[in-house]
């Protein structure tokens, strides 16, 4: 592990302790690093911003209520975040039971480019994203968690309480559903 890598694994570990036993400030850190990937997490699954921003603040909410409890695995505090995010996206859609269509609003306004060319990357976009969201939910976790956060197996493992193994089938399985979706909707168009 490179110098700058273990020290900031260090501050982090440091900060959990600091949060575990109340600090306001070193949760408020934790807040800091993490909230972006938290964010991105739960607009992937939800699909627009203020209902995103609203279940972001609800993770942190509960994580903050929670961190007495907060007890080290192998898995790093970004995992037990997400997994927080996860059961709180699954809340969120169990409430709504509305569907309606999931929109992508992310643009790249810094990019001159060919507009055909940028408006079927985002029709392709949005078919993975609404082929992953038909996944079962363990499947969109570890998708999401392995392909959109970059969590390591053992990461993805310790968070949701399986092996390595138990992972990587799931993942397999997960990307021939993707495939199998994705192959249906190209060929309704």
């Amino acid at each position: 592990m490179n110098p700058a890598k273990a020290e900031t694994k260090d501050l982090e570990a440091a900060q959990i302790d600091a949060a575990v036993a109340g600090d306001v400030h070193a949760f408020g850190a934790l807040y800091d690093r993490h909230l972006e990937r938290v964010y991105r997490n739960v607009y992937y699954r939800v699909g627009n911003r203020p209902d995103a921003e609203d279940i972001s603040q609800q993770v942190f909410l509960q994580a903050w209520q929670a961190i007495g409890r907060y007890k080290r695995t192998g898995a790093p505090f970004l995992a037990w975040l997400m997994t927080i995010a996860h059961n709180q996206t699954i809340a969120f859609h169990r409430r709504a039971r509305d569907t309606y269509s999931l929109e992508i609003d992310v643009q790249d306004h810094g990019r001159e480019g060919n507009p055909e060319a940028e408006a079927l990357a985002g029709f392709d976009r949005a078919a993975v994203r609404e082929a992953i969201l038909r996944l079962k939910p363990e499947q969109q976790l570890v998708i999401i968690m392995r392909f959109i956060e970059h969590l390591s197996y053992a990461d993805v493992a310790a968070s949701i309480q399986k092996t390595e193994g138990n992972v990587r089938t799931i993942q397999y399985r997960a990307l021939l559903e993707l495939r199998r979706l994705l192959s249906a909707h190209m060929r309704s168009q």
